[in-house]
């Protein structure tokens, strides 16, 4: 009776201390109460780490912070050499590429040469799904179908209580259509919520070949670039199966507008239109070597393969260029990956000094504002030094501007020490 009077308090009042320890039991207690909407929360409890426990937690993060910050200098550095190899390669690239008409015939003067061309894509076969009666000109086809299923959705909230914390995880359910199974067994309350366990319809991508544009043919690499996917809206709805359309939509359901779980959807798209009769075509513009006819990746001699494919009609300099802008943005997210993976693992690593005084909360938040500083400016500082021991190889210049702005954290906080030592003196 006590139980149920706790839970049913629990319930209606959260966050309210006291009453939810009546006939409680420490250390592995938990039960589960009911909510609105067929959701549930299960209650446990967990013993907090003592004062020596955590102290021991922190020793154990130095091992792995130093794990950490050894793996942080290879990111950061072979980040610099992948960048410095790729702009090069792209600078090759642009010395070398010759324009070329797609419509012309296939000059020997071009054998092995990177080249430049815009076009209509072809292909001399339709892609077609004789299940459904869709067939299309296009370089991909792609049927996708998704399910009516349960998803499950968890919020957990957590209240200190003495020496353990009240966990309290919700649970709360939700019917979607998704393009992967869930795995029902594995809700907290899977009796209520069963998905399908498989697909009666598989989805699939279905890929043209060969595909050309003009007299050249493309190669797999090339045509693995055309992503340029639009609907493709069904003509007919088949007669066997219990299917309706719906829009852009195939349902397999009794009432579209009121799925049931185990429902299908299915939709169709292509990319790459390539219609020849209809003149339906999509253009693409490539940089990519011509050999015996077909375009494929061309090997710089500074070390990267350039085979580019854009959607639309471009000129080698914009491809050039939104190929630089794309190197850049990826050596800025690196870097900051870098410089992140040290400002973690130098925190993994003071978190010691926070843990011997947590006990006093005062001094315990001071110690933490310091010891984040701490790591921010040394995080800072070795990222910089690494990024410029990785162009000192290949732009010495810039090396040593970073090599200077990477001391100026260090100069700042030697000379404010030294500032400090001198007004206690």
């Amino acid at each position: 009776m006590v139980s149920l009077i706790q839970r049913m308090y629990r319930a209606h009042n959260p966050t309210a201390p006291g009453m939810h320890n009546m006939g409680g039991t420490y250390g592995g207690d938990s039960y589960s109460y009911g909510g609105a909407g067929g959701s549930h929360t299960n209650v446990t409890y967990r013993r907090d780490a003592g004062y020596f426990e955590r102290v021991g937690g922190s020793c154990c993060g130095i091992f792995f912070g130093i794990l950490l910050l050894l793996t942080s200098f290879p990111v950061l550095f072979l980040n610099e050499g992948r960048a410095v190899q790729t702009a090069k390669s792209l600078d090759e690239g642009f010395r070398l590429v010759q324009h070329i008409q797609s419509d012309d015939p296939i000059f020997d003067s071009n054998e092995n040469q990177l080249v430049h061309l815009t076009g209509a894509l072809k292909t001399e076969m339709a892609l077609s799904d004789s299940q459904f009666d869709i067939s299309i000109y296009a370089v991909k086809l792609r049927r996708s179908v998704e399910i009516y299923q349960w998803v499950e959705h968890s919020h957990k909230r957590e209240y200190k209580e003495g020496d353990r914390t009240r966990v309290e995880t919700t649970y709360s359910y939700t019917t979607e259509w998704k393009g992967d199974i869930i795995k029902s067994n594995a809700f907290s309350n899977p009796t209520a919520h069963t998905n399908p366990t498989s697909f009666p319809i598989n989805s699939y991508t279905k890929v043209a070949s060969p595909v050309f544009v003009g007299q050249h043919q493309l190669s797999s690499g090339l045509i693995s670039k055309v992503s340029n996917f639009k609907t493709l809206q069904p003509k007919h709805t088949p007669v066997e199966g219990n299917f309706q359309m719906l829009e852009n939509y195939i349902y397999r359901s009794n009432n579209p507008y009121s799925p049931k779980v185990g429902d299908l959807r299915i939709s169709f798209s292509y990319a790459g239109h390539s219609d020849h009769v209809t003149l339906k075509q999509d253009h693409v513009s490539i940089i990519a070597k011509q050999n015996s006819g077909i375009l494929t990746a061309f090997q710089t001699e500074a070390g990267d393969v350039l085979e580019m494919l854009y959607h639309g009609i471009k000129t080698a300099k914009e491809i050039f260029d939104s190929e630089h802008s794309a190197n850049s943005m990826l050596t800025w997210v690196l870097r900051g990956v870098g410089w992140l993976l040290m400002f973690i693992s130098l925190q993994m690593i003071m978190s010691i000094f926070r843990q011997i005084v947590s006990f006093i909360p005062i001094v315990r938040d001071i110690v933490g504002l310091a010891t984040s500083l701490i790591a921010f400016s040394i995080a800072t500082s070795l990222a910089l030094i690494t990024i410029a021991i990785g162009w000192l190889r290949y732009r010495p210049m810039l090396a040593c501007a970073l090599l200077v702005g990477a001391a100026i954290p260090l100069y700042l906080s030697k000379k404010k020490a030294g500032k400090d030592k001198m007004e206690k003196k």
